[in-house]
């Protein structure tokens, strides 16, 4: 009974965890648009804006849902998704975090704005780069407000949880923990757009994926996810051409 309860999270649950962020993404995606429909039938509202709110309302739906699921699976769960204290120094895992997020953004910067130029492919930005664009121009400050609290808390907390806290721990219990890393990577990369920016999302993936062994805290994932889109937050508002 006692080796049971401290091996909840298997590759199955690693996997459905995967399914279930995306059903909520659909479900949310189909209640956003069919409501809005419902209450202004007569007014359209922008693609950005539908998907801005339905990517909200599917990180809470997602973030509830995994903290029912981790309280519910009982405190020894914790330390199997990564939820304890970093298993090296505070001031080193800071240390660490800031140098993965300064090399990681630097290779994107080679990759983006030097690379891609070289085959033709200037001035490539990602989706939530693209959503920020038009909402910085055609929104408020409920809409910005939003998108910052999905790119600064929901998306980070919920990415985390799901992919490095579930999928790559689990996968980790039966595989060498590269080859976890690697699939989560995969995994995660092919969830964003646009194609031809993957090596970046598979880079950030990689370095997450490697925080969270290397300090065994989820914690740490999470505070250079959010650092990273910290970061593209302040390049968006400060209208600098360097990254996607």
């Amino acid at each position: 009974m006692t080796e049971t309860k401290h091996q909840q999270l298997t590759i199955k649950r690693g996997i459905l965890a995967i399914v279930i962020m995306y059903a909520c993404q659909l479900l949310a995606g189909i209640a956003i648009s069919y409501g809005l429909k419902f209450f202004s039938p007569t007014n359209k509202v922008s693609i950005e804006i539908l998907g801005l709110t339905s990517t909200l309302l599917s990180g809470i739906m997602i973030i509830i849902f995994y903290w029912w699921d981790i309280r519910r699976s009982g405190e020894t769960f914790y330390p199997e998704i990564g939820l304890q204290p970093s298993k090296i120094k505070k001031s080193k895992g800071l240390l660490l975090v800031i140098a993965a997020l300064v090399s990681t953004h630097f290779l994107a910067w080679i990759y983006r704005s030097v690379i891609l130029p070289s085959f033709g492919h200037e001035g490539i930005i990602a989706g939530g780069s693209k959503m920020f664009s038009f909402i910085q121009t055609n929104g408020g400050v409920l809409e910005m407000s939003g998108l910052l609290l999905l790119a600064l808390l929901i998306g980070p907390i919920m990415e985390e949880v799901v992919f490095r806290g579930y999928l790559q721990s689990s996968l980790a219990k039966k595989i060498p923990l590269w080859a976890a890393i690697l699939i989560t990577s995969i995994v995660f990369t092919v969830g964003h757009s646009p194609m031809i920016l993957w090596p970046m999302y598979f880079l950030y993936s990689a370095t997450w994926g490697w925080i969270l062994v290397r300090t065994g805290s989820l914690k740490m994932a999470i505070l250079i996810h959010v650092l990273s889109n910290l970061f593209y937050a302040i390049v968006g508002f400060a209208g600098w051409d360097i990254l996607a």
